[in-house]
């Protein structure tokens, strides 16, 4: 345990005697460490939960008082009926008298009608090893940096050392890109260490395996239907609350698809009981993942056999991190969308998956998918003609999407901005334009922090942004339209992928110059030129990031990444705080990815985790008893949740820290008493203890504040039941 842990689980009387347990009285502060009443035989006066004080007889616990020849003194302590000391609450026992001091044996002593009163540990027994873990009542909470047994992600600390959402301090560093091209049009999804800049796992965009029948050599999705294996064309990803992937397969010509990879090997599946996780890895380290690692002209699986007996770092239909493939739509009505939503409004969780069609004759569909199993839960049709290219879902579950292109509306014909409630799927509104008569479409679209909507134009050079009027549901399409004119007329661009930070820029693909745009998110609402951006910031980022960059992102550290389709390479430019490049000269990076990337949507999970429900987890591992059966209780914490705002918690247990069992949970509020459900916790007894408080809010503006948590538990020589 760390220096930290060691110091925080104490005695519960020695919690007592610092002051850090309020309300909870003992009998002493002296005495061995751990005690939490007086040794037997020890003096001094009563500790009482109420009522007046009983005597200050200074001998021991259950000592005669004067004889009683006169009364009726069957235990001889010189207290019953008629006994000029008084009567006896119970004259079969000499140890309970009025004289007597209260001890925590299970019984009214000192006779004041309550049984142990101001002497039961927290675990309400008598048990010397009940003891407290706790953070927080006065010191700054530990963090990583400092704490070996403390894992945060999207957290960091006020002025006053307490706990708050902070998404720069989330430690999830990768990029999901989908390779449309890549395997002779199989399509691949690469992951790309957004740190260190290099690709450290690459995917088939499809799995055989997420159903039980892949057991009787069936591709099936988790419907039980055939999963197609050839030309998916995978283009859009978005990243859900476990910075999983989901990908939409728009499959030109056969069935659409989506698929869900874990990101942490805790949420891949052991599917042939090895107890391994065969994933897709960069042994080598050389920073791309190699498809053929024997030089067969073969791509490589779980089967192959690599020199030196290292094992392949692509193991294509064999990859066990690769979760399961839904199928949706019908054939050729293309996949192209993918979003998440906040996820169940009490429950929380990953965020349900909305992909949509493109190409479905009549109207197009959005369908939701679980989020867990990937299981059609309902779909919504929307106004014809839209087509859907991208999506996103705001703050308050309104999931927005723009039309483009469609080989079914000839024309272009898709054109438009729509919406449709994700908790009210009856609720769809109308179909939107902004009113400046452009003859181009919108493609890549994103939020920024205050819910505007962010689109890019795509056959010119225009980048829009439309203002809900968020009064109601109705009032949505009251809203304002800005139009910003990147270059003068006639010199089309073609602004594609795009994406909000919070530090006030909205940054654009060109997909045509294969340059980033920088632009204000707080230029005034109407048709501005390009010269009202420049004076506000606006810029264009003097680095080529590849021709036909259809896709930019922003990660977690601040940086701005483009994915250019034909350089088949995902390149970073190094941002400051303020979002200002930082000497251009040497800080941009690049990686190679699979081939002809096509991924516009967000897929850091930036957007998720600020804008649509931002969301953070404090995790504290703690260390119990180490000769005796730890039996771990309860989790107490204390804080502020302003409206729209909530903390729970989950924990889990185990005999070592690298083999805790699954999580239980989640309590939402507290204390969470973990032989209750969500639970019960198990393994118990155990060893170790992990809990993890989530921090969450659905107003961008406000925080819910952790002030303190405490953990409890007992020791005993015998398991609890």
């Amino acid at each position: 345990m760390s220096r930290r842990s060691s110091d925080v689980i104490r005695p519960l009387a020695a919690l007592v005697c610092a002051g850090l347990l309020g309300g909870i009285v003992a009998a002493s502060c002296g005495g061995e460490e751990g005690s939490t009443a007086p040794p037997p035989g020890a003096g001094g006066g009563t500790a009482s939960g109420g009522g007046a004080s009983s005597s200050t007889s200074t001998g021991e616990a259950g000592s005669p008082g004067e004889p009683c020849p006169d009364g009726t003194d069957k235990d001889g302590d010189g207290y019953g009926d008629g006994c000029k000391a008084g009567p006896d609450c119970d004259d079969d026992d000499s140890s309970a008298n009025p004289a007597a001091i209260e001890i925590c044996d299970g019984k009214d002593n000192n006779c004041e009608g309550q049984i142990d009163e101001g002497l039961l540990t927290e675990c309400g027994n008598c048990s010397e090893d009940c003891k407290s873990a706790e953070l927080g009542e006065s010191d700054p909470f530990p963090m990583p940096e400092t704490e070996t047994d403390v894992e945060t992600d999207g957290v960091g600390l006020n002025e006053k050392g307490d706990l708050v959402l902070d998404q720069t301090n989330s430690n999830f560093n990768f990029l999901w890109i989908a390779n449309t091209h890549d395997i002779g049009d199989r399509g691949t999804v690469s992951k790309v260490d957004a740190v260190n800049v290099a690709e450290v796992a690459r995917y088939f965009s499809v799995t055989c395996f997420g159903n039980p029948a892949y057991k009787l050599k069936q591709c099936l999705d988790v419907a039980g239907n055939p999963v197609q294996t050839a030309t998916n064309a995978p283009s859009r990803t978005a990243v859900d609350y476990n910075f999983d992937v989901w990908v939409a397969n728009r499959a030109f010509g056969g069935q659409p698809s989506a698929t869900k990879i874990a990101n942490a090997l805790e949420d891949c599946v052991d599917r042939n009981s090895d107890g391994i996780i065969q994933t897709s890895t960069d042994v080598n380290g050389d920073g791309h993942i190699d498809l053929d690692c024997n030089g067969d002209n073969k791509v490589d699986d779980g089967s192959t056999l690599c020199p030196n007996n290292k094992p392949p770092e692509f193991l294509g239909m064999d990859d066990e991190c690769v979760l399961f493939t839904s199928n949706y739509a019908k054939t050729n009505e293309y996949g192209r969308s993918v979003c998440l939503d906040r996820g169940d409004p009490f429950e929380g969780g990953p965020g349900n998956a909305w992909v949509g069609t493109n190409n479905r004759p009549g109207n197009n569909r959005f369908y939701k998918l679980n989020g867990s199993t990937g299981q059609i839960e309902g779909y919504v049709d929307f106004p014809a003609p839209i087509g859907p290219y991208g999506c996103t879902v705001d703050g308050d579950g309104i999931l927005w999407t723009v039309g483009s292109h469609s080989a079914v509306m000839p024309d272009w014909g898709g054109r438009g901005l729509c919406y449709f409630d994700t908790a009210d799927t009856k609720k769809v509104g109308p179909v939107l334009n902004e009113p400046y008569g452009g003859a181009h479409h919108y493609y890549g679209i994103t939020l920024d922090p205050k819910g505007n909507i962010w689109v890019g134009g795509w056959g010119s050079s225009n980048v829009y942004r439309y203002r809900p009027d968020r009064t109601t549901f109705e009032t949505l399409a009251n809203g304002k339209w800005t139009r910003v004119r990147t270059v003068e007329e006639g010199k089309v661009q073609e602004t594609a992928g795009i994406a909000a930070d919070t530090r006030g820029w909205v940054w654009v693909a060109s997909n045509t110059t294969g340059y980033i745009l920088r632009v204000p998110q707080e230029i005034p609402d109407g048709d501005q030129p390009w010269a009202t951006a420049v004076g506000m910031g606006g810029t264009r980022l003097d680095v080529h990031m590849g021709s036909t960059m259809r896709g930019v992102g922003v990660d977690f550290s601040g940086h701005v990444w483009g994915i250019s389709h034909d350089a088949s390479t995902a390149k970073r430019i190094d941002l400051d705080k303020l979002g200002d490049p930082v000497d251009l000269g040497k800080n941009v990076f690049s990686t190679p990815v699979g081939t002809n990337p096509y991924t516009y949507s967000d897929f850091t999970g930036y957007g998720l985790r600020n804008f649509t429900r931002p969301q953070g987890t404090y995790r504290y591992l703690v260390k119990g008893c180490d000769s005796k059966y730890t039996n771990w209780l309860w989790v107490e914490w204390s804080g502020q949740e302003p409206e729209g705002t909530n903390i729970r918690l989950r924990a889990r247990s185990g005999e070592e820290p690298k083999s805790l069992g699954e999580w239980f949970g989640y309590w939402e509020t507290s204390p969470a008493k973990l032989a209750d459900a969500p639970g019960p916790l198990k393994p118990m007894p155990a060893k170790y203890i992990q809990i993890e408080l989530e921090l969450s809010t659905e107003d961008n503006e406000a925080t819910p504040i952790l002030e303190s948590f405490k953990i409890v538990r007992d020791c005993s020589d015998t398991p609890s039941n």
